[in-house]
């Protein structure tokens, strides 16, 4: 991209976004596990890592994408689901996209269901998930055994486009059900499952990011958002750190680096794979590496984006730690790579 449509599309972006605020309120359950009429954006995603009962490992992930489309509350639902088969380096992925009006959708209502796709909640089952594609579902029952984690202590962050967002998370979900793969069905016999519920009136238009979730082995797990700008530089970062024992601590700066690309079947994005995440206080240090690369989703009505199933090794104050990842990296189409990124 030369300098001056780098310069008009900034210009553009800045002309459309319009600020928002969000005047900061304790979460409400199950309330604010349902949809929420007044923010433009909103979406909820699992994550997960579970071995079936033949001690096969796979990775899922199943979202749904809420977007206002008017000014009626006309909001159009988008779903995402896919699997990493790390044994064969295969990932399917299929999407839905239903627009508006939707009907038997309720403010606060976590009760969910647009086409192949479903998401409700009860205090008694915990989460019910499903996402259905061609010779691909998952079918997933997520039970928390830990309290819910707000992210920014105030469970706010604020985005890439200054605006803020209301943000949680359920980083170590117990996991049940199944998962079909190419026709194959596979029961699951254990898991864990990390759950993101976001929404605000926020644009993901323009707006660049790097997300981490780390599940540590010893029950911890470490939350890192980076925003960056159209030129690839970082505007704003935001990390969280839930210990083993419950301790949560909140951060702004950290570091990231690549080692190497991988570039998606079809040519499109460059992504940097291969990462060393450092946080200075908490002192850690990861190195989080993808099971295989071939983790990309394209051609799909949302930017193309990598969300892959990662491996990950490294130090807390000294001590080693191990465990799982997802990573997603968003906007870098025909965006030069360098290793200092993130620096």
């Amino acid at each position: 991209m030369n300098k001056r449509i780098r310069v008009f599309f900034a210009i553009f972006i800045i002309l459309i976004i319009t600020s928002y605020g969000e005047d900061a309120r304790p979460f409400e359950f199950p309330f604010d596990h349902g949809p929420h009429f007044d923010s433009r954006n909103e979406w909820w995603y699992f994550t997960g890592e579970v071995v079936t009962v033949e001690g096969k490992t796979l990775g899922f992930e199943c979202t749904i994408f809420k977007e206002r489309v008017n000014r009626r509350n006309g909001f159009a639902f988008i779903g995402h689901v896919a699997v990493s088969d790390p044994e064969n380096a295969e990932h399917v992925f299929s999407e839905t996209v239903t627009f508006p009006p939707v009907p038997g959708i309720e403010e606060g209502k976590p009760d969910i269901h647009v086409n192949d796709f479903s998401y409700t909640f009860s205090e008694t089952e915990g989460f019910m998930v499903k996402g259905r594609g061609e010779n691909l579902s998952v079918d997933v029952v997520l039970y928390p055994l830990t309290e819910v984690l707000p992210h920014g202590e105030d469970g706010i962050i604020v985005m890439g486009d200054g605006n803020e967002s209301y943000y949680y998370s359920y980083p170590n979900l117990v996991t049940a059900g199944s998962i079909l793969l190419q026709g194959k069905k596979y029961p699951i016999a254990s898991g864990r499952t990390w759950m993101d519920h976001q929404w605000g009136n926020f644009t993901a238009l323009g707006v660049l990011w790097d997300w981490f979730s780390l599940r540590l082995d010893d029950g911890g797990a470490f939350m890192l958002f980076r925003f960056r700008n159209i030129f690839d530089s970082t505007v704003r970062s935001n990390w969280t750190y839930q210990s083993a024992s419950g301790e949560v601590s909140y951060g702004e700066p950290f570091k990231m680096r690549a080692k190497r690309t991988y570039t998606d079947e079809h040519g499109n994005c460059e992504y940097p794979v291969d990462w060393t995440v450092a946080v200075s206080n908490p002192d850690a240090i990861f190195a989080v590496k993808p099971l295989f690369d071939a983790q990309a989703l394209y051609d799909v009505t949302t930017p193309n984006y990598w969300e892959g199933l990662c491996s990950l090794e490294g130090r807390i104050a000294g001590k080693r730690i191990a465990g799982s990842a997802y990573v997603e990296l968003t906007g870098y189409s025909s965006i030069p790579f360098s290793s200092t990124r993130g620096k």
